[in-house]
């Protein structure tokens, strides 16, 4: 081979030895680059591992706490009878096919209500298509397609044309339906309408003549005021009968908010509105609700007014005004404490573990509580008298040792939080073991402070004009709330006891009008 062929073989050569050189050096690169992400990818699946580890730790810990919980309730209930026993369905009987239940119609997954309350009006639809000729046509079936329709409220003025007629020298007249109240136009609806719209739906007086009025009727309120004040006087005998039997109830709640009143003399602060307050029994028994208003005096001595001649249970909170429960006068009187009263206390310490943790043990109290109710399931209230003093037993132990190593502490400041709280719930301790000696007492107060929202809502939107206006609306706001709580229309109620109510003599006997209460009242015949 000649010396330039030679050559050139020899650059082709190296040439194709640098490509290839090239591409190796390329394949390195971007396998360093591969290496690189994966070590990144590795990297990060680890620190998802270990998050999930960290993840699945927790949750065990859970399942832990969990299952021990669900040995103490075992323990607690003891054997499988202390459960409430399902209802066992009987056996379709051999030979019979078993129908299927009605499947209920849905609307995405939710039950439509039957409205049983509304009054019903059928209405046949025929087709309206211009071909149709029912003669010709056979008639396969029908379908039930409803809709609801409000009407709003209707006024009438009825005019009654009264005749008068001489017969044998003597002068024969007609009668007209007489009125609640005397040389007034208006029927004891207006105060129904009123009563409920202003007392149990808490609207402003003012803002129900504008409702009268945008349905047609344009009542003043200086009327609506009047309606509402005299007719007030021919239910006070009612009230009385209210009072007489709230007392005669074995278990009552009781409790007291406030009202803001307009003063006619200004204070010599120089303030011309005042907090009243104003006090209400709920008779747990009956169902009846008592409010009561002195000048808006939040003293013990109104108190023990209204609650003389009561002997049975009264649950209520740690206000000093109930201090004197159960001794002097008042010696026939159980004092029952409001659990979540005292449970609130811990729970306002939300940044110390050892005031949520008693909490936590409080609420195990209505934990056990809510297994089990009276009359579900063949549940009877000796069993549930029973299942009562066994599980409060265990958990008031608890829960006093608990308080008892609070309150032992060395080196606590006497404004501390906790030893307040703990110390709230001592002086009430011996209290407690009441509450589950009946299987009917409440664990707290809490019916009460449901109805004590309507003053609430009251005190929000309006302040009672004077003393006179306010004593005027407990009594309005007792019979309508009760009524609320009996199941019983207060429109309805209203009409119908105004006029009973006026067309009786003021010397009526009290004990007369205790079966126009709402818990026993039945409508007239009008």
């Amino acid at each position: 081979m000649k010396k330039n062929e030679l050559i050139e073989f020899l650059q082709r050569q190296n040439e194709f030895l640098q490509g290839r050189l090239d591409e190796a050096l390329a394949s390195v690169n971007s396998l360093t680059l591969a290496n690189e992400k994966l070590v990144a990818t590795v990297d990060e699946l680890r620190k998802q591992i270990a998050s999930l580890e960290d993840v699945i730790k927790g949750k065990g810990e859970e399942l832990n706490k969990e299952k021990a919980a669900r040995q103490a309730v075992q323990r607690l209930q003891g054997s499988p009878s202390e459960r409430q026993a399902k209802p066992v369905s009987t056996p379709a009987t051999t030979g019979t096919r078993q129908q299927k239940p009605e499947k209920k119609r849905t609307n995405n997954g939710a039950k439509r209500k039957t409205h049983p309350e509304c009054e019903v009006e059928t209405v046949v639809v025929e087709p309206d298509s211009p071909d149709f000729n029912p003669e010709a046509a056979t008639f396969i079936g029908e379908c039930d397609v409803v809709r609801y329709v409000m009407e709003p409220m209707r006024f009438k003025k009825i005019i009654y044309k009264v005749r008068k007629y001489v017969q044998d020298e003597k002068i024969y007249k007609g009668s007209a339906p007489a009125a609640p109240l005397l040389n007034s136009q208006y029927t004891s609806s207006f105060i129904a309408g009123l009563t409920e719209l202003r007392y149990l739906h808490c609207m402003p007086l003012e803002n129900a003549v504008e409702y009268f009025r945008a349905h047609g009727f344009d009542l003043d309120k200086g009327t609506a005021q009047k309606l509402v004040s005299k007719v007030k006087i021919h239910l006070e005998n009612l009230y009385k009968a209210l009072g007489q039997a709230i007392v005669a109830d074995n278990y009552i709640c009781g409790d007291e908010t406030y009202q803001k009143v307009r003063l006619q003399v200004a204070t010599p602060s120089g303030r011309k509105i005042k907090k009243g307050y104003v006090w209400v029994f709920v008779g747990m028994t009956t169902g009846l609700v008592y409010f009561f208003y002195d000048d808006g005096s939040r003293s013990a001595e109104v108190f023990e007014q209204h609650i003389r001649g009561f002997s049975g249970a009264f649950q209520c909170d740690y206000y000093s005004g109930y201090r004197h429960i159960g001794i002097g006068g008042m010696s026939g009187i159980k004092r029952l404490p409001c659990l979540q009263h005292i449970k609130r206390k811990f729970l306002d310490l939300k940044d110390n573990p050892q005031a949520q943790e008693i909490a936590k043990l409080f609420g195990l109290l209505y934990h056990f509580e809510h297994q089990h109710r009276i009359g579900k399931d063949g549940w009877t209230e000796d069993d549930h008298l029973q299942w009562r003093q066994r599980y409060s037993k265990v958990m008031l132990e608890k829960i006093r040792m608990r308080l008892t190593a609070v309150k032992d502490r060395i080196g606590v400041p006497p404004d501390d939080p906790l030893l307040a709280a703990t110390e709230h719930a001592l002086r009430q301790w011996n209290e407690i073991p009441r509450i589950f000696a009946s299987p009917t007492y409440k664990l707290d107060n809490n019916e009460v402070e449901r109805i004590n929202r309507y003053i609430s809502l009251t005190r929000r939107r309006l302040t009672i004009g004077s003393h006179s206006g306010a004593e005027a609306a407990a009594l309005y706001h007792s019979l309508a709330i009760t009524c609320h709580r009996c199941s019983v229309n207060v429109f309805d109620y209203f009409y119908d006891i105004v006029d009973r109510c006026a067309a009786w003599p003021p010397n009526t006997p009290i004990e007369k009008y205790r079966d126009l209460l709402p818990d026993r009242w039945r409508p007239s015949q009008k």
